[in-house]
C-alpha cells in the first residue's frame, strides 16, 4: 500500500495533467447583426462634384455650426467622379458628420486626414467602385458606422494611425479587403458583416492587439473570430468565416473553412500552434504566422489565394504535408523565418512554388513543384545556409534555363550525407544541374526518378488528442507507484 507522501504525489501530479489538458473552444452564439438598410438611392440624391475641405471655414457652405451639438452636415449628395477623392476633409478642427452620400471616386470614396480628435462621423454613405471606399488617418475618436463598402480595388473601410474608434454597423462586399485597422488600437471593431473580403489589423507589439474591442463580427455568414491570450486550447467548431489569434500559446486550429475572407487564418506572437486540416482557399493570404514559434501547419489546403502559407519572423517552424496549388504569387512564402522545415508539400501551378526572403538554415525537402510559372524554388537575397533536396522539380519555369534560382550563398542542393539532391524533369541524364541565379550554384547530385513521398497522417481527432492526456493521467501515477514501491523493497 502506499504511503502517504506517494500518494500525495500521485494526486498532484494527476490533478496537474488533468487541468493542463487541452480546453475545446466552442463558438458564442452571436447574433447576425441587421444592418439599416436606409442607404441613399441615387435617384434622390443631389449631383455634386467633389467635395474638397482643407480649412474650418470651407465647412461653411454646409448647414450646422461646428459644434458637437451642431456639426457641419455633408449629406444627401451623389458624388461619382474621376478625381482621386469624392468627399476629402484635411485639417480640420470643427466637428462634421457626412450622412447619406453616395460615392465612387478615382481614389478614395471618403477621405478624413488629419481632424482634430473626436469631430468626424461618417454615417449611412455608399461607397462603391473606389481604392479605398472610406479611409481616415490621423483623425481619433471618430465614429464610422452603418456605411455600404463594395466592389472597393483595395479596401472598404481603412483606419490608420489613430485610436479610440468606433467602426459598427458597416457592410463590406466583395473588397481586396473589408476592413483594415492599421495602428488605430482602442478602437470596437463591431457588428459588421463581410461578404467576399475581411478584417485585417496591423500592429507592432502585443499589447496594442490586446486593446482592441472585436465582437459579433460575420464573415460570408459565420463567425469571425478574434481570439488573445487563449492558452491549451482546441478550436475544431467549423463554425467560423475568419479566424485571427493574437498571442496564443498550445492552440490547435483544425477543420475550418476560411475561404474568401482576405485573410483566411491569421497568427500572430504565438507560440507552439498546431494549424491542421483546415481549407484557405480564395483568399489575399490563405496562411498567416506572424512573429511566432516553434509552430507547425500541415495537411492544409490553400488554393488559389495571392499567397498560400506565410511564415513571417516565425522561427523553428514546420510547413508540411499542405497542398498550396493555383495561388497568384506563392505556394509557400518564408520571410524572415529562420531554422524551419519546409517538407512533403505539394506546391503547383503558383507563380513560385516555395520562396524564401531573410530566411536561414531552412530545410525544404520532399515537396513537390510543378508546372509552377516562374521558379519551383527561388531564394531571394539574405536566404543563406539552406538545404534543399530530394524534391521533386516538375515543368517549372518552361522555357527558362534552370527550374530554381538562388541569390544567397552557402546553400546546399543536395542532402550532405547521402550525396543525394533533387530530380529535375529537364536535367539531360549527366553531370550536375546548373541553378539560375548570382550564387551560380549547382546540383552535384541530380536524382534518376522522381521521389516517392512518405505521407504523414494528421492527428487532429480530438480522441486522439485527448489519448495522450488520458495515457498521461492514467499510467504515470501508475508508474511512479511501481518505482517508489521497487525503491522500498
Amino acid at each position: 500500500m502506499m504511503n502517504n507522501s506517494r500518494l500525495l504525489l500521485v494526486v498532484l501530479l494527476t490533478s496537474s495533467l488533468i487541468i493542463f489538458a487541452p480546453k475545446t473552444l466552442f463558438a458564442e452564439n452571436g447574433v447576425l447583426p441587421t444592418i439599416i438598410t436606409t442607404h441613399p438611392i441615387l435617384l434622390e440624391l443631389t449631383t455634386h462634384e467633389a467635395i474638397v475641405i482643407s480649412s474650418d471655414t470651407d465647412f461653411e457652405v454646409f448647414p450646422g455650426t461646428g459644434t458637437a451639438e451642431d456639426p457641419y452636415l455633408i449629406e444627401g449628395y451623389n458624388i461619382t467622379t474621376t478625381d482621386f477623392n469624392g468627399i476629402y476633409i484635411r485639417g480640420t478642427t470643427k466637428y462634421f458628420v457626412i450622412r447619406n452620400c453616395y460615392v465612387d471616386a478615382g481614389i478614395n470614396g471618403i477621405y478624413v486626414d488629419d481632424a482634430s480628435s473626436g469631430t468626424a462621423a461618417v454615417v449611412n454613405n455608399t461607397c462603391d467602385n473606389n481604392d479605398y471606399g472610406i479611409k481616415l488617418e490621423s483623425s481619433g475618436n471618430s465614429t464610422v458606422t452603418n456605411n455600404n463598402c463594395s466592389n472597393n480595388g483595395r479596401c472598404g473601410i481603412r483606419l490608420e494611425s489613430f485610436g479610440n474608434s468606433t467602426v459598427v454597423n458597416n457592410n463590406c462586399n466583395n473588397n481586396l479587403y473589408g476592413i483594415v485597422l492599421d495602428d488605430s488600437n482602442r478602437s470596437m471593431v463591431a457588428n459588421n458583416t463581410f461578404t467576399n473580403c475581411g478584417l485585417y489589423i496591423s500592429e507592432d507589439n502585443i499589447d496594442a492587439y490586446l486593446l482592441y474591442t472585436v465582437e459579433n463580427n460575420w464573415v460570408n455568414g459565420k463567425k469571425l473570430g478574434f481570439y488573445t491570450n487563449l492558452d491549451s486550447t482546441i478550436i475544431s467548431e467549423s463554425v467560423y468565416g475568419q479566424l485571427i489569434l493574437i498571442n496564443c500559446t498550445l492552440v490547435t486550429v483544425h477543420n475550418q473553412i476560411l475561404n474568401n475572407a482576405s485573410t483566411g487564418l491569421f497568427l500572430r506572437y504565438c507560440t507552439y500552434l498546431d494549424i491542421i486540416n483546415n481549407t484557405c482557399n480564395n483568399n489575399l493570404y490563405g496562411i498567416v504566422l506572424d512573429d511566432s514559434i516553434r509552430s507547425t501547419v500541415a495537411n492544409n489546403n490553400c488554393n488559389n489565394n495571392y499567397w498560400g502559407i506565410v511564415l513571417d519572423s516565425s522561427v523553428n517552424s514546420t510547413v508540411t504535408n499542405n497542398i498550396c496549388d493555383n495561388n497568384d504569387w506563392s505556394g509557400i512564402s518564408l520571410w524572415s523565418s529562420n531554422r524551419s522545415t519546409v517538407a512533403n508539400n505539394n506546391c503547383s501551378n503558383n507563380l513560385y512554388g516555395i520562396f524564401l526572403q531573410y530566411s536561414a538554415f531552412c530545410i525544404i525537402t520532399y515537396n513537390l513543384l510543378q508546372e509552377n510559372e516562374k521558379y519551383g524554388v527561388y531564394l531571394f537575397p539574405g536566404s543563406d545556409n539552406n538545404f534543399i533536396h530530394h524534391n521533386n522539380f516538375v515543368d517549372n519555369n518552361l522555357g527558362g534555363t534552370s527550374q530554381a534560382r538562388d541569390e544567397c550563398t552557402n546553400n546546399y542542393w543536395y542532402d550532405i550525407e547521402t550525396l543525394e539532391g533533387n530530380y529535375w524533369s529537364d536535367w539531360t541524364g549527366t553531370g550536375n544541374y546548373p541553378i539560375s541565379g548570382s550564387a551560380f550554384s549547382v546540383d552535384l547530385y541530380p536524382l534518376d526518378e522522381p521521389i516517392e513521398y512518405i505521407v504523414v497522417m494528421s492527428t487532429t481527432d480530438e480522441t486522439q488528442i485527448y489519448f495522450t492526456f488520458i495515457l498521461l493521467i492514467v499510467v504515470v501515477p501508475l508508474l511512479l507507484t511501481k518505482l517508489f514501491s521497487r525503491k522500498n523493497e
